[in-house]
C-alpha cells in the first residue's frame, strides 16, 4: 500500500466517510447547504490527489465537472422524459458518487490493521468489528479471483467471439465459479479473523500506532460544522 508524507488517522477517515455519505444524500440543496455540498463533493479529489491517488482522482474529478457543467447549461432546456431521467443522473452522481469515493479513499489508504485498531480504540461492538474487516477483506480478494476466472476462460477459448453470441452461456462461465470462490472467500476470512482472537473478550494488543495530527484536528472540526448545520437545517 502506498504511502503518503501527509497522514491521516483512520479514525478521522471513518469520520469523514459518514460524515459525506450521510450528509450528501440526506441535505438539502438550499439555504447552507447550496455552500457547503460543493466542499463535501471536492473533499475526496482533494485526499486523493495528496495520497497519489492520481488516476481516480482525475476520473472523479471529470465525472464531476461534467455532471455540474450538464447540470446547468444543458439539463435546463430539456423536457419530458430526458429530462426527469438526466435529473435522476445528475441526483444519483452528486449524492452518492461522493460517499462512494470517500469510501475507495477509506479502503485504499487504510490497512485492514488499521482499521480494526481504530474501531476498537472507538470500542465499536466486536460483532461489527468482525463484520467489517472480512467486508473490507473481501472485495478486493473476490476481484482477483474474478481476474482468474478470467484467464481460466481465455485458457480454454471461452473469451471473445466464442461466447459472444451467447450471453447466458458467459455469465454462466463466470458467475457460478465466482459464487463458488465468493462463498469460500467469505467463510475463509471469517474464520482468519477469528483465528486473529478479534472475537476475544479481552482488549487486543496491534503493532499499529494510531496518531492524531494536526490535519485530523481540523478535518473533525470541519465534520463538526457540517453536522451542526446539517442538524440545524434539516432536523430542528
Amino acid at each position: 500500500m502506498e504511502r503518503s508524507n501527509f497522514q491521516i488517522d483512520p479514525r478521522t477517515k471513518l469520520l469523514l466517510t459518514l460524515t459525506i455519505n450521510i450528509v450528501t444524500v440526506s441535505a438539502p440543496q438550499s439555504g447552507w447547504f447550496q455552500y457547503i455540498l460543493p466542499i463535501l463533493w471536492f473533499i475526496p479529489v482533494i485526499l486523493l490527489f495528496i495520497y497519489q491517488k492520481y488516476k481516480a482522482a482525475s476520473y472523479y474529478l471529470i465525472l464531476l465537472l461534467s455532471v455540474s457543467i450538464f447540470q446547468f447549461t444543458i439539463a435546463p432546456y430539456l423536457h419530458g422524459f430526458i429530462f426527469y431521467l438526466s435529473l435522476g443522473i445528475i441526483s444519483i452522481s452528486l449524492r452518492l458518487l461522493p460517499g462512494i469515493m470517500m469510501g475507495y479513499f477509506l479502503l485504499s489508504t487504510t490497512s485492514i490493521s488499521e482499521l480494526i485498531a481504530a474501531m476498537e480504540t472507538l470500542h465499536f461492538p466486536k460483532g461489527l468489528i468482525i463484520a467489517l474487516s472480512v467486508m473490507f477483506r473481501f472485495f478486493p480478494t473476490l476481484s482477483y479471483e474474478y481476474l482468474y476466472i478470467q484467464q481460466a476462460m481465455a485458457f480454454r477459448g471461452l473469451t471473445g467471439p466464442s461466447v459472444l453470441f451467447r450471453p447466458i452461456k458467459a455469465m454462466e462461465y463466470r458467475l457460478i465459479p465466482l459464487m463458488v470462490s465468493a462463498s469460500k472467500i467469505g467463510n475463509e476470512l471469517t474464520m482468519t479473523s477469528l483465528t486473529r482472537g478479534l472475537s476475544a473478550p479481552v482488549m487486543r494488543t496491534n503493532v499499529c500506532q494510531l496518531h492524531f495530527y494536526a490535519q485530523d484536528f481540523l478535518l473533525i472540526f470541519i465534520s463538526i460544522l457540517i453536522w451542526l448545520v446539517f442538524f440545524w437545517e434539516v432536523l430542528l
